[in-house]
């Protein structure tokens, strides 16, 4: 797991208790670093879209964080595990 993976997953974890607490509005700074890296990842772009939107009922953008953070974390996950075996490959 390299530094960013773990930064990430952590701010994820952070961000699920924040939203938990207080709603999708709890931490909108947080909520765009992961639109972002969801973006550079290839996560859906309509989710990524709906997740930011503060137009939409929260009940939906609360609904595409998670399967926006899901993702962004199963790909760093995938990514993490290829480098691991590139490691082993490489010895």
């Amino acid at each position: 797991m390299t530094t960013e993976t773990h930064t990430t997953t952590a701010r994820i974890k952070s961000l699920d208790y924040k939203l938990a607490a207080d709603g999708i509005t709890a931490d909108p700074v947080s909520l765009l670093l992961l639109a972002h890296t969801a973006r550079d990842l290839g996560v859906n772009e309509l989710l990524v879209s709906l997740m930011v939107d503060e137009d939409e009922p929260e009940v939906a953008r609360i609904r595409a964080y998670a399967r926006v953070s899901v993702q962004v974390a199963a790909h760093l996950r995938e990514a993490a595990t290829n480098r691991h075996r590139e490691l082993q490959l490489a010895c």
